[in-house]
């Protein structure tokens, strides 16, 4: 996709705003919003998806003093220090003096992609073994204990993920589902609606079933859902390389831009 800069910045405030209803209700989860810097945090589940700094944008004179305060932000919370730089991101040399500051650039880079329409949908036809259920309250565990699984993590911090999602999973905007092979849950996968876009947060699958047709059909299940309540456009983002990622561009995700990920140990 051809997006300028300004683009970019629209797109990257609006999947944070989509996350502040979210953020309202989760325990240890906070967003700040400024004119020069996004932050978001997790003090019970730090990881990097829910604990960095991106969209910073400042002056040439003011560009250091921000990432200090960035680092005292996160310092005083006892949280690792971590920011993304998009294209969107001044003074340009942003990066350069991160470095500087003893961050360290990583050199996989995430990828954010943009569906534009519902619509292209219309002609998957999901897994008919697959059984996709949007989940309440009681199914939030499983729903841990999958995307743990997926993700190559112990499924002894599915009670704690479990705990951080039950509050989310009340709200009106935001979205669960499983899906089930011969009543086994296998995947799983999350969106946040914000009036006519959404958020796709995560398409997870269990190791056996990764290279099958199983993460593109609950994608489509939970997009088309999604749809029914007038959603028109979808944001995700993915680490670039991963089965997410592919999963993304199957279902007819375009990459928009990349960010960068700079960490301070």
């Amino acid at each position: 996709m051809d997006i300028t800069a300004q683009q970019i910045a629209e797109l990257e405030k609006s999947y944070y705003e989509a996350i502040v209803p979210v953020a309202k209700v989760t325990p240890g989860l906070s967003l700040s919003f400024r004119n020069e810097v996004i932050l978001t945090s997790n003090e019970n589940l730090p990881d990097i998806s829910t604990t960095h700094a991106c969209l910073l944008r400042s002056s040439l004179e003011d560009a250091d003093d921000l990432i200090e305060e960035i680092i005292d932000y996160f310092k005083m919370r006892n949280l690792p220090k971590t920011v993304f730089i998009s294209r969107a991101c001044t003074p340009t040399d942003i990066g350069r003096r991160l470095v500087k500051r003893g961050f360290i650039r990583h050199k996989e880079e995430e990828a954010w992609l943009v569906l534009e329409t519902l619509q292209a949908l219309d002609s998957f036809s999901p897994a008919e073994e697959l059984c996709v259920k949007e989940i309440d309250e009681n199914g939030a565990f499983t729903f841990a204990e999958v995307m743990l699984t997926a993700s190559g993590l112990s499924t002894n911090l599915a009670p704690l993920v479990a705990q951080s999602m039950v509050p989310s999973i009340a709200i009106p905007e935001m979205c669960y589902f499983l899906g089930f092979v011969e009543d086994k849950p296998i995947a799983s996968c999350s969106l946040i609606q914000h009036h006519e876009y959404a958020v796709m947060s995560e398409i997870n699958v269990i190791p056996e079933y990764q290279d099958s047709e199983i993460g593109v059909s609950i994608g489509v299940t939970a997009l088309r859902n999604m749809h029914k309540r007038g959603v028109e456009n979808v944001i995700s983002q993915a680490p670039i390389g991963t089965v997410y990622e592919k999963y993304l561009h199957a279902l007819g995700f375009k990459r928009a831009f990349t960010r960068v990920m700079y960490m301070l140990s």
